[in-house]
């Protein structure tokens, strides 16, 4: 559940001084129409009979799925106004400044209707950085960072850094006019992303790219094609096949070591349902989309496989999955965010596609040691002469922000620290 006494940040929905285009505040509220019937299509649900698969399944090590037990339980507590409450979810999600504003990518001249959260600052020198979440997540798996900077800057003369965090292109409440009749790619969305921070008053002074999962491929686009980007923070990292034969010998830590052969393990057998999305967008999208007992099995399974789960009070609180899960039902965005899996797994089998790269820009990697692919710290000294920063962590998977969010946050600090020590923010 949310915090009971919400701060008021509206001090921090200053508008910065260059800005080319005023975003829109926005309020999320959904119908209350929406918000009753999702709870009554749950319960009407059927759950598939008990059989060896649902029953000996374990989703934490991966194995088979998760369990028709659980499913069960996570729709009864769903289902439960006294266990679960979307409005105060919402409540927490509409305590920090959003909005919204249309931007249009110089590539193609589309348009887009983009919401983000932010946290502005007032100090004249202050770091722009933009936040970029992935799939199965949202915008709000950045929120423990920004309650966090709140907390550390109670003023936005104090804060260090102009703080944007986006629901990234056709996801959750950033959408097109033209969705239904265009599908966008990596390096599209990243120029949309761009124009975003452009058009906040950041293409002079320039800004810094956050991001995990689809976050990350962004982020490494964006650096790679856009001069506005000046340096990239990532917490996921896939090797390319040269890549990986060049490092194969290179000693790295034996808690490293294990989590390149669970990487490794997860390629094999946990990647499936990206070849799903990247082959029959429209048939799972469709199908997760009218029900959402499917919805909460097919992405509740992912929150619990890629989370620290190893041990049982430091997992993902199931608050937490429902909130996700219930804010793309609401937004009715899991068809339109498929357009990542086009993008990275449009053939079966077929190594990720070459993405954009800077080899030269200032780049950081946080490593937590449940990500499902990652980057060893002699691997990153090796092959990247532009990576400043890397730290290993004891706990945290792909979710970090959300578990970790006070160690993420340090490293984003220390990160952005040697960046402005190197003169890339004069």
């Amino acid at each position: 559940m949310t915090p009971p006494n919400l701060p008021s940040l509206s001090a921090f929905a200053c508008l910065p001084p260059n800005i080319l285009t005023a975003p829109a505040p926005f309020t999320l509220s959904i119908p209350s129409k929406e918000v009753n019937l999702l709870p009554r299509l749950a319960r009407s649900g059927t759950f598939g009979v008990p059989s060896y698969y649902n029953t000996e399944a374990d989703a934490a090590s991966g194995k088979f799925g998760i369990t028709r037990d659980w499913l069960v339980n996570a729709t009864s507590i769903w289902t439960s106004p006294s266990q679960f409450s979307w409005r105060s979810h919402e409540q927490y999600m509409n305590h920090f400044p959003n909005f919204r504003v249309n931007v249009t990518t110089p590539s193609d001249n589309e348009l887009y209707d983009l919401h983000f959260a932010a946290l502005f600052s007032k100090n004249e020198s202050a770091v722009p950085i933009i936040f970029m979440h992935g799939w199965p997540g949202s915008w709000t798996e950045f929120a423990p960072i920004m309650d966090l900077l709140v907390e550390k800057y109670p003023a936005p003369e104090e804060l260090p850094y102009h703080v944007v965090v986006p629901s990234i292109p056709d996801y959750g409440l950033s959408t097109r006019p033209g969705e239904v009749h265009k599908e966008i790619n990596m390096t599209t969305a990243g120029e949309a992303m761009n124009q975003l921070m452009i058009e906040l008053g950041f293409g002079e002074t320039g800004y810094i790219a956050q991001g995990g999962d689809v976050g990350y491929f962004l982020a490494r686009t964006m650096c790679g094609l856009f001069e506005e980007c000046r340096a990239f923070h990532i917490n996921m990292f896939f090797l390319t096949e040269e890549e990986r034969a060049a490092v194969n010998d290179i000693p790295i830590t034996p808690e490293e070591a294990t989590q390149v052969e669970n990487g490794d393990k997860w390629g094999l057998q946990g990647s499936a349902y990206a070849a799903e999305h990247g082959t029959r967008p429209a048939t799972i999208a469709l199908a997760l989309m009218s029900s959402p007992v499917a919805m909460l099995a097919w992405m509740g399974e992912k929150f619990i496989e890629w989370s620290d789960n190893r041990d049982p009070s430091y997992a993902l609180s199931l608050n937490t999955i429902l909130a996700q899960v219930s804010f793309y039902w609401y937004t009715e965005s899991y068809g339109r965010s498929m357009w990542v899996y086009r993008a990275l797994k449009s053939e079966v089998p077929s190594p990720l596609p070459p993405m954009p790269w800077s080899s030269t820009k200032p780049f950081g990697f946080s490593w937590f040691p449940v990500e499902i692919a990652s980057l060893p710290q002699a691997w990153g000294d090796y092959l990247f002469e532009n990576m400043v920063f890397h730290r290993r962590h004891a706990r945290g998977g792909h979710f970090a922000a959300l578990q970790e969010p006070a160690e993420f946050l340090q490293d984003i600090e220390d990160f952005v620290a040697i960046v402005k020590q190197n003169g890339t923010f004069a």
